[in-house]
């Protein structure tokens, strides 16, 4: 149980860091453009499918996740992956 944990902390990690940078302050004519919600709602249904996939990745890695410290960091690489391949970002 502590692995998945780790390993969907990593996930949440991965979807929380750019929430996090949108909400920087900003110029004031970019604050006007669209609202949190529509920002927030692609990283928010992200989140949701790692969490699910979470399982997957303990299953799949079984006992070379032996610490928490690898748990999380798989659940980063791996959620950091998707977002990279689903916004075709892949090559940075």
């Amino acid at each position: 149980m502590k692995i998945y944990i780790s390993v969907a902390l990593g996930v949440a990690i991965s979807v929380i860091l750019p929430l996090i940078r949108a909400l920087l302050p900003k110029p004031p004519s970019v604050l006007n453009k669209k609202p949190f919600w529509e920002v927030a709602r692609p990283y928010i249904a992200t989140g949701l499918f790692s969490l699910i996939t979470a399982a997957l990745v303990v299953a799949a890695m079984g006992t070379q996740l032996d610490t928490w410290q690898t748990a999380l960091l798989a659940g980063y690489m791996w959620d950091s992956t998707l977002q990279k391949a689903t916004t075709g970002n892949a090559g940075t």
